[in-house]
Parts: C-alpha cells; structure tokens; sequence
C-alpha cells in the first residue's frame, strides 16, 4: 500500500508542480537525464547482479518484440480502415504497440511485486523494449514522419544502441555477475537506485497534459484496448 501511495503521490506531485510554475518549463529534461545516467543504471547494476538466469527468462524478454509485432499489424489495418494520417498512425504504434517498462513499468513492478522482480523488468526493458524502439521503433518513425525509412540508417541506430548508458551498466552487470559486492557498494546502488521511481513519476506527471488529448480520442481509445485486452494475453 505504500509503493502505491508513493506512485499516486509522486505522479501528482508532478501535475502540481508544472501547473504551478515553479519549475522550468524544461525541469522534465533534467529529471530524465538524472535518471537515464544515474538512478537506472545503478538499479541495474544492482540488481541484474543478482539475478538467476535461466530459459524461463527468454520469453518476458521475447514479449515486448512480439507485442510490437502484433500492434503494428493491427493498427496499420485500423489506421487504413479509418484513413488516419501517417504521423497518427505512427504515434499510435509507437505508444500503443510499446509500453514505458522503464520510467512507469519499474516503479510499478517495484510497488506490485517487490523489488525482487526488478531484474527481470530490467531485462524486459533494456533487451525488450529499448531494443525494439531502438530498431524497429526508429523505422516507424522516421517512415511515419517523412514517408521514407531511409534516413533510418544502420550507423544511426548501432551509434543509439551503443552510447545508451543503461545498456552499458546491464553489460557492466553481466560481467560482474562473479564477483560478490560488498554491502557498502549494494548499499550505494540501492539509495541511487532508489530515486528511479519518484523521479520518474513526477517527470511522467509534470509532462502529462490532457488538453492534448482533444480530437484524437478514437486512435487513444483503440491503443488502451490494444494494449489493455490484446496485449496482456
């Protein structure tokens, strides 16, 4: 009851703050980048350290790569049926066919789970998600955006995949899995990687703005079905 407090909490905490104009129009930036650089690495490293692989893992990763599949089939089908514009249709695969497993999906694993199956939503998120937005992700947008995939290069998304700080710390991780840290360090990861949830969820409020939700109410409402009945199972 209190991991679900402190989400409900820290989500209105960035609603309020953004409304109240206290912060930076671009505070969002900053807390983002505290995140990806400091709190998610150090979840990671802390706790893919600890985690038992075997072939039960293989599937979790495979979900977000099959999910993406099936989104885009269903809603290039949709977005044709309904004559939605090529910039529609590829917010909506994008937001609908891949979900936040970092920024919203750890802080609720976290506070519904436990922090034990925070490895596991770290290897969905860094070998699942990132990797299909990273790839396939960048695709669709660049085709989406301009009607051409072209400028989508090779060199552009091994130079995303390869300067991403969090997927440097999950191979740091992995590296180390052999070595026992001692509990000052385990200690050190866990306050840092403690921020992750809090941050991320006012950074997630203080972005969140209804009023951009006029006139697109029918491509929301297919991506939340989508992602609420179809993808689940």
């Amino acid at each position: 009851m209190e991991n679900i407090a402190l989400l409900v909490t820290c989500l209105g905490l960035g609603i309020v703050l953004r409304r109240s104009g206290r912060f930076p129009e671009n505070a969002a930036a900053a807390l983002n980048g505290f995140i990806i650089h400091i709190s998610l690495p150090a979840l990671i490293i802390l706790y893919v350290h600890q985690l038992q692989f075997d072939r039960s893992l293989l599937y979790p990763v495979a979900a977000p790569w099959i999910m993406f599949g099936l989104g885009l089939v269903s809603f290039i089908t949709v977005a044709r049926l309904a004559r939605w514009t090529a910039p529609t249709t590829g917010a909506l695969i994008l937001s609908g066919a891949l979900a936040n497993t970092s920024f919203v999906g750890l802080p609720m694993i976290e506070a519904f789970y436990g922090a034990s199956f925070l490895g596991l939503g770290i290897l969905i998120d860094q070998l699942g998600t990132y990797m299909v937005l990273s790839t396939l992700g960048i695709i669709v947008a660049v085709t989406c955006s301009t009607g051409r995939s072209g400028n989508a290069s090779a060199a552009y998304v091994v130079r995303r995949i390869a300067t991403f700080v969090p997927l440097h710390a999950l191979f740091l991780a992995m590296i180390l899995r052999p070595i026992d840290f001692p509990a000052e360090l385990e200690g050190l990861l866990g306050r840092l990687g403690a921020t992750l949830a809090p941050l991320a969820l006012v950074s997630v409020g203080y972005q969140l703005r209804l009023s951009d939700l006029r006139g697109r109410i029918s491509p929301l409402v297919l991506g939340l079905l989508f992602k609420l009945v179809l993808a689940p199972c």
